[in-house]
């Protein structure tokens, strides 16, 4: 069920939408991307799904797709999510957190999702 993109933000503090903000600029830059608000996330599609963003509280949680498992901070959780396919879970609490390292992991998973 698709839902107002800014119904995510409401009671939110303002890094929260701050870093969703500048996450958002810098995937967009990728070429073809669809942003799909639903209920419980925030969703970047190319051909498929390579990103999902949740805005909590005081952070934003993100999850994306890679085909190799990633291990070690600041991936706290990582997924098999299909046969060649791995989900690797981050939380983002400010700005800094959107860094030339996280932005590499992204655009590998927009290749591998479009």
């Amino acid at each position: 069920m698709v839902v107002d993109l800014e119904s995510h933000f409401i009671n939110k503090h303002q890094n929260v939408i701050d870093t969703y903000k500048m996450l958002q600029d810098e995937v967009t830059k990728f070429e073809g991307i669809r942003i799909t608000p639903v209920k419980n996330a925030i969703l970047f599609t190319a051909k498929s799904h390579f990103l999902a963003a949740k805005p909590k509280k005081a952070w934003l949680d993100i999850e994306f797709v890679l085909d190799k498992k990633i291990e070690g901070f600041p991936i706290h959780k990582s997924a098999q999510a299909t046969k060649t396919k791995w989900a690797h879970f981050m939380r983002l609490e400010s700005l800094e957190d959107v860094d030339e390292q996280l932005l590499l992991w992204l655009g590998r998973a927009y290749e591998v999702c479009k």
